[in-house]
């Protein structure tokens, strides 16, 4: 035996020591981590989302209360004739007669329309709200015969009581109303649908208000067309639009709005926008209109519901193209995050991880910047002054962290890039997508050419000890 003592192990009595496990400047394991942190700074985007659709909700009802004042949303109807009729009819559960009144409503058989828009903007705080002053003016030809033709057998036509109406959304809006049949002129006043039909259906409409007169001579014209000319002048904000009132419609419509959204029941047949206004036109025919020419008890509201018309675009409101911008903040983040990466790449110094988040968070106050600056200034220089400010402050960081000029150069060329396309993605809604899609695409590939000779399992790895040999 000896009684040399036995050597301990070379790690007893201390921990083991991972560090040889682990590989050194693993850029592999960096590119994960600045992965992760790419997914993790693209949380706190959504709280400036929330800060954005406040301010939203804020400017909306800044709108909605102009537009209250103003008369809102405007749909106008042309004239209609309506005839009241009584007819008996036998009640089964009682055995008796009773007398029922129902209405005769007759549209014309061809109608036109031709509308002006003039338009500005009100502020309320910091929102503008277009608003605009509609003239309208009708021209219509009515065959009285068919009332007659359309009054049930048996039924007694109340001719005294014929009344001709117009309708608009809110009468708070309206300015001037004329109305001349076979060349007399109405008094037009408000007026409401009285009495009940046998189907218990109050009146032709619900969320239209009417203006009419009465026509207690209409007896007397049923054997010849009866000619009407009509004018509404109204105000209202955001939409205008005109009803196929007759049978064949005819509708023109012009302004002074440079950006209208055309819609309701149909498409304009022809259009022209230009930057000092627009002007367009629609025919709507008899089986297009989707209601009866003449009957009993038809609602008005078949006709207004699907009217075709424009809303007036407010091309500055920010609102819309910031929250674009968010829904692309991840993606940008991570773009930003791999210029970087290929910047410590291939300078050779070092980023630290909490420099990666500084960066992050330069990206999120972007869209704070963009969203501030955009209400005062508008999209366009509220985009210029945010996206200035951030890619000279990364740039100038990149510089510094990277430790040299060109670094800083460089980062300023291909971050002024990135956020042109941010910018390019906000422009172009219909195709923001596919440059998204290609642009990410373009990124990735640069970055496998650019890494395809690096070492990713840990450029300097220190070698494990060879075990020493028994001798």
């Amino acid at each position: 035996m000896s009684d040399s003592a036995t050597p301990s192990a070379p790690d007893a009595g201390r921990g083991i020591d991972l560090s040889r496990f682990v590989p050194h400047r693993s850029f592999g394991l960096k590119l994960l981590l600045v992965c992760a942190l790419a997914m993790i700074m693209a949380i706190p985007a959504t709280f400036v989302w929330g800060l954005v659709y406040m301010r939203s909700t804020d400017a909306s009802a800044a709108v909605a209360g102009v537009a209250q004042l103003r008369g809102g949303a405007q749909t106008l109807m042309g004239p209609a004739i309506v005839v009241p009729v009584d007819r008996d009819v036998l009640n089964a559960s009682s055995n008796t007669v009773q007398t029922v009144t129902q209405r005769l409503v007759l549209y014309p058989e061809t109608g036109s329309v031709a509308a002006d828009l003039r338009t500005e903007k009100l502020t309320r705080g910091l929102h503008d709200v277009p608003v605009y002053t509609a003239d309208a003016r009708f021209t219509a030809v009515f065959d009285a015969s068919k009332l007659a033709a359309e009054a049930p057998a048996g039924a007694r036509i109340r001719w005294a009581d014929a009344r001709v109406y117009m309708s608009l959304t809110d009468l708070r809006g309206a300015k001037d109303a004329t109305l001349t049949l076979n060349g007399r002129v109405l008094e037009l006043a408000p007026a409401e649908l009285s009495g009940q039909s046998s189907d218990g259906y109050a009146a032709p409409m619900s969320y239209q208000r009417l203006v009419g007169a009465p026509i207690p001579w209409l007896e007397e014209a049923v054997g010849a067309p009866i000619t009407a000319a009509a004018r509404l002048r109204v105000t209202g904000a955001e939409r205008v639009a005109l009803a196929a009132f007759a049978k064949d419609t005819t509708i023109e419509m012009t302004g002074d709005w440079a950006s209208p959204s055309f819609d309701g029941g149909a498409l304009p047949d022809a259009r022209e926008v230009t930057d000092a206004g627009f002007k367009a036109s629609w025919r709507i025919p008899f089986l297009a209109r989707g209601a009866a020419g003449a009957g009993l008890d038809l609602s008005f509201e078949t006709v207004t519901s699907t009217s075709p018309g424009a809303t007036l675009l407010d091309t500055a409101n920010p609102y819309k193209s910031v929250q674009r911008a968010l829904k692309y903040a991840p993606m940008f983040i991570g773009l930003v995050f791999l210029s970087y990466f290929l910047f410590e790449v291939t300078s050779g110094a070092r980023a630290h991880p909490a420099q990666y988040v500084l960066v992050g968070l330069a990206q999120l106050v972007f869209y704070l910047l963009l969203l501030s600056v955009s209400e005062q200034l508008g999209f366009t220089l509220g985009f210029l002054v945010a996206a200035i400010g951030t890619v000279s402050a990364i740039s100038f960081y990149a510089g510094s962290v990277f430790g040299s000029r060109a670094a800083m150069i460089k980062a300023f060329a291909v971050f002024s890039t990135l956020y042109a396309l941010i910018y390019v993605l906000m422009r172009m809604e219909d195709y923001a997508l596919l440059v998204g899609s290609i642009a990410s695409f373009l990124a990735i590939t640069a970055t496998m050419w650019m890494t395809r000779n690096l070492d990713w399992y840990g450029v300097g790895r220190a070698s494990a000890p060879k075990p020493e040999q028994a001798v």
